[in-house]
């Protein structure tokens, strides 16, 4: 930045004088100089250095501090007053009345060319402005070889720290450090990670104001983390956050010192280089995971001709295929209620999904690492499918404890979330279609016998399975919608659930006492409701043979449409 300051040291000025003990003015930026007599007018910009001979004040005191308090009034740099042909000497009244507003009243002889003060300083802001030109395409081909030698955002913190001498790390938008630890980093990193437990996601931090009230650029701000100052800038592009570059800044350095050029535009460039560093990795990361994902889902669905190619495929994305496997597949239950109650998200239930998706399969990595099991997940239809390493034949004993870890992970990270399981039986290396098959069998059925938030295994499901395998039989599915068409037709007419009425009815035993009670219903209309299903169906309730063929055929009737379902699911 050229300042009063900087236009006092030029040759040119040498015999200058200032009037004045301004040191607050004297690092007034100077960006031009202009020759004005009176009147002022609109003819002085901010900034703006103005030279005079005080022609037409000569001997009136009031016209000339009446034209300084015009161009103080302007928010000029400073006033050059010639001496020597229109005024002898300035009036005590200007000067002070300069002094009083800290404002820069400078004194040459007249025989110093006005023409030559003004293409002094000209030149030297052309000079200035070029060496911040040369400066800042300096900083912008080293960072740019920084990203096209693929060395990433460590070595523009370490190419910051070299450059401003205080310690610079970077973080993802969870303020996860990505830089490489070092002695002159580690305090920072400690208390940033500290900061981040007392105070959580960074991109929601209430900001702590700094005490010096000069306005940052919209990128920056100021954080107070133990007691210290530290400069936290947002990595941003096509406005998605990225990251951040925090810099401990030094107690001996004052903040004002932020806003020298050669330190805004290191920063600027540093900012635009590390965000196109996260929007390379982010690249190849989205790249990796959709085709792990993609891997993970052909397994899944049996997709591969060979088990040459599958290994293959493996190898490449750094899986083993050649331990054994079982399949768990977990399900979000809650997903539209948790989006409509995050008041944080402002992006598409969609977007948010997917990041919820891979949320968690980055936890089912977390806790393999944990437990030192090999994993494999993809985020499919709102269902995370695993396949987690078995090291043991007991595969349930595996399975559970392995579930229990990742969902308090999940919970942690999304709390109130509520997950249905299901846990394969067949398990092995070439056992990956089947596993699905069973452990999503296992997920579909725990959740009608239990509802949401179970764990089930596909051992436990032997009754559930007997009953699909009745439903291919084509006189039973004949029986059942003879039975099961006239109920739903009348509880569809009538808005009278008679087969939750008799399923009631059966679990009590027949008890019309406590069916009621539980249905909430006075004896006299249950009774009635009995009657009607009797009615409708031709079976007595008084008959065990009949009653079981009632119940039958709701079971039958209920796992054939899940069935379809499961169907519809798999086929899309």
């Amino acid at each position: 930045m050229f300042t009063v300051y900087n236009m006092l040291q030029l040759p040119i000025m040498k015999r200058a004088v200032s009037q004045t003990n301004s040191s607050f003015g004297m690092q007034t930026p100077v960006e031009w100089v202009s020759i004005i007599e009176m009147p002022v007018e609109n003819f002085v910009r901010k900034n703006e250095v103005v030279l005079t001979a005080g022609i037409g004040c000569e001997n009136d005191e009031n016209k000339l501090l009446s034209f300084a308090q015009e161009v103080i009034d302007a928010e000029a740099a400073a006033l050059i007053i010639a001496t020597g042909r229109y005024l002898n000497v300035i009036p005590d009244n200007v000067i002070q009345f300069c002094e009083t507003h800290d404002f820069p009243l400078i004194e040459i002889p007249w025989e110093i060319r006005f023409a030559d003060v003004s293409h002094a300083i000209s030149t030297a802001l052309h000079q200035r402005e070029r060496s911040f030109v040369e400066h800042s395409d300096k900083v912008r081909k080293e960072l740019l070889e920084i990203i096209l030698n693929g060395e990433g955002v460590a070595r523009i913190a370490s190419y910051l720290e070299k450059s401003l001498f205080m310690p610079v790390v970077i973080t993802d938008r969870q303020g996860n450090i990505k830089t490489k630890k070092s002695k002159s980093t580690q305090d920072l990193e400690e208390r940033w990670n500290a900061h981040l437990l007392q105070r959580g996601d960074p991109l929601y931090f209430k900001l702590e104001e700094s005490s010096d009230n000069n306005t940052l650029p919209n990128n920056m701000h100021w954080l107070i983390i133990d007691n210290k100052e530290v400069l936290q800038l947002t990595v941003q592009s096509a406005r998605e956050i990225q990251g951040f570059i925090l810099l401990e800044w030094p107690e001996h350095l004052p903040e004002d010192e932020v806003f020298q050029e050669h330190t805004l535009i290191l920063l600027e460039h540093a900012v635009t280089t590390s965000a196109l560093c996260f929007l390379h990795d982010q690249a190849a990361l989205e790249t990796e995971m959709r085709l792990k994902d993609d891997f993970v889902w052909s397994l899944a669905k049996g997709k591969f001709d060979s088990k040459d190619n599958a290994l293959s495929r493996a190898k490449s994305l750094g899986y083993n295929l050649n331990i054994p496997y079982l399949c768990v597949v977990a399900k979000p239950e809650n997903f539209h209620y948790l989006f409509e109650n995050d008041s944080s998200q402002d992006i598409s239930f969609e977007n948010w999904r997917k990041l919820i998706g891979e949320m968690m399969e980055e936890e089912v990595n977390h806790t393999g690492r944990t437990m030192y099991l090999k994993t494999m997940s993809t985020f499919q239809k709102e269902e995370l499918i695993i396949y987690v390493e078995l090291q043991s034949e007991k595969s349930v004993e595996t399975a559970y404890p392995f579930i229990e870890l990742l969902q308090y992970r999940i919970e942690q990270k999304k709390p109130n979330i509520i997950v249905s399981w299901g846990i394969a039986k067949t398990y092995g290396e070439d056992f990956f279609h089947v596993g699905f098959e069973e452990a999503y069998s296992a997920l579909d059925i725990g959740r009608r016998q239990k509802g949401n938030g179970y764990i089930t295994t596909y051992a436990n499901t032997r009754f559930d399975r007997a009953l699909l395998a009745l439903t291919e039989n084509e006189e039973l599915r004949n029986i059942t919608e003879v039975i099961i068409e006239p109920l739903q037709r009348y509880s569809l007419e009538r808005k009278i659930d008679l087969v939750h009425t008799f399923i009631i009815y059966n679990r009590h035993k027949g008890n019309v006492s406590q069916t009621a009670r539980e249905l909430n219903l006075h004896r006299q209309s249950l009774l009635y409701r009995l009657r009607k299903i009797e009615t409708l169906t031709g079976c007595s309730l008084d008959d065990s043979d009949e009653m079981f063929l009632i119940d039958l055929s709701i079971r039958l009737h209920t796992i054939s449409v899940n069935k379809d379902k499961n169907t519809n699911h798999h086929t899309k």
